[in-house]
This record gives structure tokens, C-alpha cells and sequence, in this order.
């Protein structure tokens, strides 16, 4: 089925252009009648029309296809194209026939000249001659010139100034000379105005001030130079006992932590530990919070139980800056215990707040106290000045209220 499809479609493709050229033989009536005129005989001498033979190129023939030939149709076209015009050098004027010309000349003198089918299709018409004015007809014409005197009374003459740019030179370049610019001088650093610190020695007598942190094991002593604190010595706490946290009761082996005061009766110069001096545990607050316990001291020997021990030497020189400090005139000497030093990250993981939660301590129950420490931290990291504490409703306060309790020493 599909073979026999295929041979109705070629057979479909070969029959469209032999309608088509059948059709278009039928409908060219002209070509029999072109054929049918008589063809103007051409008259010219002999020797010029022999000349005019041998200059003409051989006609082309065109293979012909048959009279069935698909083809046929376009190749009759040919003559349809127009006759090339005689060319004025190929032709010469008739001259007059002498009676002693034979008649057989006469007459090929006037059989016309057989016109090929192929000079139409070689010979193309010539293309018009350029006109000499085309220059002429692109170029606009100039404007009319302006008269001189246009609506200008007779006797007056207006002179028009020229608005075209006169000619002037153009000045030579110069540059200016390279001179190396000054430096600038840079701008004075900014300094914050703090009350500078005195060129004076550490001397017993003046005022002291004492930190302590437990997780670091350190003793700050802290001096006064003119009218700032500056820190003396950084000492190794020998032993502390219990773990991070206040103490609360009495026999937990805990040291204490907070804001503390030690005055003159607080000093124990003939220790059984060496030298010492009591911290003034429990303070307002532990009293308000309901802590118990007694004798939490800073002492020698390095032995401890809820005590902070120092080691004999060190205990020495710490106890001798506190009580020369007492006796020049400083009533009390603050004593600030920490549980660490209260940067935001360390608090942070220890109480298990933000992204450092997975390094808590365990000692989550402290986070509130630890924050209220955190904040007479920061003030002495402020002012350089150890804060006024204050007991105030369960929790540390540093301004002066009636309703609190300032922590003082005995």
C-alpha cells in the first residue's frame, strides 16, 4: 500500500510542470505573430555587411528538449526580449547603385540580412548617458545675497559687527612646576579624660582596695596614686574552699562571695593562721537572704575552710597595706569577692546564657546573684572607683536609699 502511495506521488510531481508548460504554449498567441511580420530588409554595402559577419560572435544554440519537453515554454522567451538598436559604426550610408553592378548583387543587396535567434539574448541595452549637469541638479542653489541698505533710509549706512571668531594663535602650552606638596599633619588622637595617675611610689598609708576572684585564684591589691586607684599587686590565692556560689549557712565549707568592708576590729595581727583579717561575713544582705556563718577570713598558713588562705608571705605584705591604710585615716577598706571576672562571656557560660550554654557550669541557680555582682563590677571598671553597696530588698544596690542598708564593716 505504502509502494503504490509513493509512485501516485512522483507521478503527481512529473504531471504538474508538463500541465504548466502546456499551458503557457497555449497561452503565447504573440510568438506566431512576431514570426509572421515581415522583417525590414537592411540595406549596406557588401564589403561592410561581410565586415559585420565576421565581427558577430557564433550564435548559441540551445540543445532542444523536443516539442514535449517541459523546458520548452521558458525557451520560447527568448524572443521576447527586445532587438538590439543597429550600432551606427556597423552600418555606412547607401551608396548609389551603378548600372554596371549585376542584377544578382541588386538583389542580395536587398535580400534582408537573417536575424539570429541568439544576438537578442547576447546584446543588452546600453545604459542611459550621465547627464553633465548631475552635479548641477544635487547641489541646492545658494541663497539670494542680502542687500547692504535693507529698509535702511537713503543716506544712512548700518554697519553689521562680524560674528565670526577672528583668527588668533593659539598661546603655547604651559605647565605649572611640580612642587612637592607639605605633609599634613595628622590629627591628634582622641583621648578620654581620666585623672592621670601620680608619679609617686606605692607607700604604706595610702588608700587600699581589695579584689578577689575565685575561679582564677587571684588577690588584686589595689593603691592610691594621687587622685586615681592603681593596681599594686596581682597575688596567688593559696587555697579556697567549696565551689562557685555564695555561702548560705553555716558548716558548708563554702567562701563566701559579695561586696564587703573591713574596718580596724576586723584585723587580726596574731592569727593561729599567721596574720589575717575578717571579710565581715554575713554583710546586710547575707543577714537579709538569711545566710549564717562566722570567721570568714583572709589569712596565712594556706590551709582553708571557707577561708581565703594566702600564703605567709604573701598575707604579710596585703595585711600591713590594709591596716597602714586604716591607720592613715581610711575608715574602711572595700573587700569585693567575685566569682570570676565578670566579662559578659565568661558570665554567659557559666550560667548557661546564649550560644555558650553547652559550656554551663552547672551553676544556673546563680545567675541572677552573679548579674546583680556584675553590675558593681562594671562600675569600678567605669570609674576607676570601688561603687558605695547598698542591701536593698534581697539584692545589691549602689545609690543611696532610705530603704536600704549601706554594707559597712563592724
Amino acid at each position: 500500500m505504502k509502494q503504490r502511495r509513493a509512485a501516485f506521488v512522483i507521478a503527481g510531481l512529473v504531471a504538474i510542470p508538463i500541465a504548466a508548460g502546456a499551458a503557457l504554449a497555449r497561452l503565447a498567441p504573440w510568438e506566431s505573430e512576431r514570426a509572421a511580420a515581415p522583417v525590414e530588409p537592411q540595406v549596406a554595402a557588401p564589403s561592410l555587411r561581410q565586415a559585420a559577419r565576421e565581427r558577430a560572435p557564433a550564435p548559441i544554440q540551445l540543445a532542444s528538449l523536443g516539442p514535449s519537453s517541459i523546458f520548452a515554454p521558458a525557451l520560447r522567451l527568448r524572443s521576447y526580449l527586445p532587438a538590439r538598436e543597429p550600432s551606427t559604426s556597423a552600418t555606412a550610408p547607401v551608396e548609389p547603385q551603378s548600372a554596371e553592378q549585376p542584377a544578382a548583387e541588386s538583389q542580395a543587396a536587398e535580400a534582408p540580412v537573417p536575424a539570429t535567434d541568439a544576438a537578442p539574448l547576447l546584446a543588452a541595452p546600453l545604459p542611459p548617458s550621465r547627464p553633465s549637469d548631475l552635479l548641477a541638479l544635487i547641489a541646492p542653489p545658494l541663497p539670494p545675497t542680502r542687500p547692504d541698505n535693507l529698509g535702511v533710509p537713503a543716506g544712512e549706512r548700518v554697519v553689521v559687527a562680524s560674528l565670526a571668531p577672528t583668527a588668533v594663535a593659539p598661546a603655547p602650552e604651559t605647565r605649572p612646576p611640580l612642587v612637592e606638596p607639605a605633609p599634613t599633619p595628622a590629627p591628634a588622637p582622641t583621648i578620654v579624660e581620666k585623672p592621670p595617675v601620680a608619679d609617686v611610689p606605692f607607700a604604706k598609708g595610702q588608700q587600699a582596695f581589695v579584689r578577689i576572684f575565685k575561679k582564677e585564684g587571684e588577690l588584686e591589691l589595689w593603691l592610691r596614686k594621687g587622685e586615681r586607684l592603681a593596681l599594686y599587686k596581682t597575688y596567688p590565692i593559696c587555697k579556697w574552699s567549696g565551689h562557685l556560689g555564695p555561702k548560705t549557712r553555716e558548716g558548708d565549707y563554702q567562701s563566701p562571695e559579695g561586696f564587703y568592708s573591713v574596718s580596724a576590729k576586723q584585723l587580726h595581727p596574731k592569727s593561729k593562721y599567721y596574720r589575717a583579717f575578717n571579710v565581715g561575713f554575713p554583710n546586710a544582705l547575707d543577714k537579709q537572704l538569711g545566710y549564717t556563718g562566722a570567721a570568714l577570713m583572709v589569712h596565712g598558713d594556706c590551709q582553708s575552710v571557707g577561708c581565703y588562705a594566702m600564703t605567709d608571705r604573701g598575707i604579710d605584705e596585703i595585711y600591713n597595706f590594709v591596716a597602714a591604710a586604716i591607720g592613715a585615716g581610711q575608715k574602711e577598706v572595700p573587700v569585693h569577692i567575685f566569682p570570676f571576672r565578670m566579662t559578659a562571656s565568661k558570665l554567659a557560660s557559666e550560667t548557661g546564657a546564649g550560644l555558650l550554654a553547652f559550656a554551663s557550669s552547672g551553676q544556673e541557680q546563680y545567675a541572677p546573684f552573679w548579674r546583680n555582682l556584675k553590675e558593681g563590677y562594671d562600675l569600678f571598671e567605669k570609674t576607676g572607683e570601688p561603687p558605695a553597696a547598698y542591701a536593698c530588698n534581697g539584692r545589691y544596690a549602689f545609690n543611696a536609699s532610705a530603704a536600704c542598708k549601706r554594707i559597712a564593716g563592724w
